[in-house]
């Protein structure tokens, strides 16, 4: 009810008759006898909603300004978005061609996929009968294909890396997608490829002799790049010393973090892998660095 524009606006209105209205009705007739009651009333909701705003303890009465109202509209788009797949079981990777328009520190192109585009949205795999859709769980995935086919200088998309992961793990219903998980199956099918956990003062060598970094994050209340949990790629360092990312769950338009993320009310921007990131900035939602590097 409460993701509801309308309802939210039925709730601005009602602020507007309890801050307003009333207080005006009661100052014209403050001499008639119901006043009494009326002011009450208005006294009564006026703390209702500074408690409700004060917690957040009723998202309606919280959400219901103009910047709520913005904010659950793009809440809902994002979640639409997740919720409506085709019914298609889907795992081929035919035609996924990554774009090539990105060069790492070394001048070698960047192989980027988007675990969100037209070509990968239909995968998924099924656990208790509920299809779980790689758009919510494949950037680890999406990260070490774009690492890995950086590296080769060949297209190795992440359908591929998840159809090995699936073969090395029947049960998906148990697993989760780690960065590790994935890399041994990985490795199994291509030599040669080296995965090992790294401290952020290792982080710029590492870029600048020529590796891919992948970076887990998880989102605080400060939060630009992500609203829960995922992984981003680190491929080229500036002149300024700050950093270039691929995002691997970039979505098409920007987006407010929902009420149910860790970064609730933050921008996520669309742009992001258009800006250089400093490294505060990527270590304020780092909780790990992963260098992948050829052998």
């Amino acid at each position: 009810m409460c993701n509801n524009i309308i309802v939210l606006s039925l709730f601005i209105v009602l602020k507007a008759i309890v801050i307003i209205i009333l207080p005006i009705i009661i100052l014209i007739n403050r001499k008639k006898k119901y006043i009494k009651i009326i002011i009450i009333i208005d006294i009564l909701l006026l703390l209702y909603l500074l408690i409700c705003n004060l917690f957040s303890i009723n998202k309606c009465i919280y959400n219901s300004t103009i910047e709520g109202i913005k904010r659950t509209n793009n809440e809902n788009r994002v979640e639409l978005y997740n919720e409506i797949h085709p019914n298609l079981d889907n795992t081929s990777s035919t035609g996924m061609n990554p774009e090539l328009k990105y060069k790492t520190y070394t001048g070698k192109n960047l192989y980027y996929f988007n675990q969100n585009k037209d070509y990968m949205k239909d995968v998924y795999y099924e656990c208790n009968g509920e299809k779980i859709y790689i758009n919510s769980f494949g950037s680890s995935i999406t990260s070490l294909s774009i690492a890995i086919s950086t590296l080769y200088n060949n297209s190795i998309n992440p359908i591929q890396i998840f159809n090995y992961y699936k073969t090395d793990n029947p049960n998906l219903c148990n697993k989760t997608f780690t960065i590790e998980s994935v890399y041994n199956s990985i490795i199994s099918r291509y030599g040669a490829i080296e995965l090992s956990q790294i401290n952020v003062n290792q982080l710029e060598q590492s870029i600048k002799d020529g590796g891919i970094v992948i970076a887990e994050l998880e989102a605080n209340e400060d939060s630009n790049l992500t609203c829960d949990y995922s992984y981003i790629v680190i491929y080229s360092i500036g002149l300024d010393g700050k950093y270039m990312i691929a995002d691997p769950s970039l979505q098409s338009s920007s987006y407010v973090c929902p009420s149910t993320s860790d970064a609730y009310g933050n921008v996520i921007s669309n742009d992001n892998m258009n800006k250089s990131w400093s490294i505060d900035e990527i270590n304020n939602e780092a909780i790990r660095y992963y260098l992948v590097k050829k052998v």
